[in-house]
């Protein structure tokens, strides 16, 4: 509910990263917690994955991160976590 609540801080992320976004579709189905290793024995910690598509294209994809401090989201932490692709290729 909280990432919800940042649905277009969200979507103003993701057209941030290609001005040939124009519109941001998120698929709340595919948000995940994960926990990231770092090298350490202890990890690197956790995250949440929030992805979808963009532009109405069929089999376009976007990944963005988020930290996680004792169970919540930190949500100035969001960064690129893949590519935006179409068809598993890199849009540009």
């Amino acid at each position: 509910a909280y990432l919800k609540e940042h649905e277009e801080e969200i979507k103003d992320f993701v057209k941030s990263l290609n001005p040939k976004v124009e519109s941001v579709q998120i698929d709340w189905d595919e948000t995940m917690w994960e926990k990231v290793g770092n090298g350490t024995p202890q990890g690197g910690g956790n995250v949440v994955i929030v992805g979808g598509g963009f532009n109405n294209i069929e089999g376009s994809t976007w990944q963005v991160i988020f930290e996680i401090e004792d169970g919540r989201v930190v949500f100035d932490t969001m960064m690129q976590g893949s590519p935006l692709r179409v068809g598993g290729r890199i849009f540009d």
